[in-house]
């Protein structure tokens, strides 16, 4: 038995060596496999890296900021044709300088004349402004006297639809409208008061009598019209002393207001009729 155990021993053993001794040589041969492997694939990728870059590389120019196809550049022939002319270009000195003359010539008078030129519209400026200058402060003309040849001025004035016709001359102070005593035309006191208000104003009540026609509208369009009429005719009668007071007031001016004219659906021009819900 014991002879048994020791030879089956030994036959593992055996075994052992060989499959250890088997799997080292397949080791060492996988490893050099695959060097060269790895050796022939850098071989074969340096070598096709070397070949595509000579295809595909591109020239570049000697200087890439010269513009060549800019300009046309002909190559000339500088070589001598053996002539005994001196101006190898077939020039004339002379030809030059009397070119030259010239050109500075036309040079010269372009330059006169622009100065000619701005010199005359400096002055059209000057003389434009200076007349400018003399419109603003210009006084303005005066207003003339305006009397006719019975010692009269005359002034015609408006006030909504009414209308007046005005004549002043130097006397006592009687005021007819109409044929008829201003007393009795206008019995209030705040008519008769607008149709005296310029004659206050210029501190000349009772140094005028007044001839007055007046038509149109109602008494209180017919004072306001006699009113502006009146200032009309003192200004005219002396426009230096009388026109700064009317003006001042307001008396020489026209007023445009106007009765409004009714609307459709209202009572009057602006009059509503009062809003039922029901």
């Amino acid at each position: 038995h014991q002879s048994i155990h020791h030879s089956n021993m030994l036959s593992r053993f055996v075994v052992a060596s060989r499959s250890s001794a088997l799997a080292t040589a397949v080791s060492n041969t996988s490893a050099t496999a695959f060097s060269n492997t790895a050796t022939r694939a850098t071989t074969a990728t340096t070598r096709f890296l070397s070949t595509s870059r000579r295809r595909f590389q591109i020239p570049q120019r000697e200087n890439p900021r010269l513009r060549t196809h800019a300009v046309s550049i002909f190559h000339g022939d500088y070589s001598d044709d053996g002539s005994d002319d001196d101006d190898p270009w077939g020039d004339n000195e002379n030809d030059n300088n009397a070119n030259t003359n010239a050109n500075n010539a036309n040079k010269k008078k372009g330059m006169d004349d622009n100065e000619e030129g701005l010199a005359k519209l400096l002055q059209d400026e000057e003389a434009h402004q200076m007349a400018l200058k003399a419109k603003w402060q210009a006084k303005p003309a005066p207003h003339p006297t305006v009397i006719d040849e019975r010692g009269r001025s005359y002034g015609r004035g408006g006030r909504k639809t009414a209308h007046a016709q005005v004549w002043i001359q130097p006397g006592h102070g009687e005021v007819v409208v109409n044929r008829l005593p201003l007393i009795h035309y206008f019995p209030r006191e705040t008519h008769r008061n607008a149709v005296l208000a310029p004659l206050v104003a210029t501190r000349t009540a009772g140094q005028f009598d007044l001839q007055i026609m007046v038509q149109g509208g109602g008494k209180s369009g017919q004072a306001g019209a006699i009113r502006h009429g009146l200032a009309r005719a003192l200004n005219h009668y002396h426009p230096p002393l009388f026109r700064p007071p009317l003006k001042k007031l307001g008396f020489l001016t026209r007023d445009a207001r106007m009765v409004e004219r009714k609307k459709t659906g209202l009572k009057k021009a602006r009059k509503a009729p009062q809003w039922v819900r029901r």
